[in-house]
């Protein structure tokens, strides 16, 4: 389901649509550098790789839905809650500022792998900053968020 510039002419009718935009593991990778990001069967992992003496150690951490969304209105920044499953590379993922950790969650803004995706380029500038993460979901190779027009 797509936003029709006729819809944005007639902002009543984005009230109640709800968009789709799937991020592919590339996607994710590409907006957060340092990262490998897979997905499959309903599961998230991040690895990173860590300098051990003279070697690389590959640290990945599981993450599952479980968790909701948030915007910040101030910042304007979106973020996915996951539950965290495995906790082996979470202290270096927390080194970057696009994820936090809140309780068992670990939350992850969406917007630097958002504004990378063709469906956020084809929405008018002055749309953009309205629109409001309802939910998402991890499918099998893909992670769907799901936004909604905010009035």
């Amino acid at each position: 389901m797509g936003v029709f510039i006729e819809d944005l002419l007639h902002f009543g009718n984005l009230i109640d649509k709800e968009i789709q935009i799937e991020l592919s593991p590339a996607q994710l990778e590409q907006a957060y550098k340092g990262y490998r990001f897979e997905i499959e069967g309903g599961l998230l992992k991040i690895a990173t790789a860590k300098r051990v003496l003279f070697w690389n150690r590959l640290l990945e951490v599981r993450l599952s839905e479980g968790g909701g969304v948030r915007k910040e209105r101030e910042t304007l920044r979106q973020w996915v809650f996951l539950k965290v499953l495995s906790r082996s590379g979470l202290q270096e993922l927390l080194k970057c500022e696009s994820f936090k950790l809140e309780g068992e969650h670990l939350a992850m803004e969406v917007m630097p792998a958002l504004v990378l995706t063709e469906t956020y380029e084809r929405i008018p500038k002055q749309f953009r900053e309205k629109l409001l993460i309802s939910r998402y979901k991890i499918g099998k190779d893909r992670l769907s968020l799901f936004f909604k027009f905010e009035k």
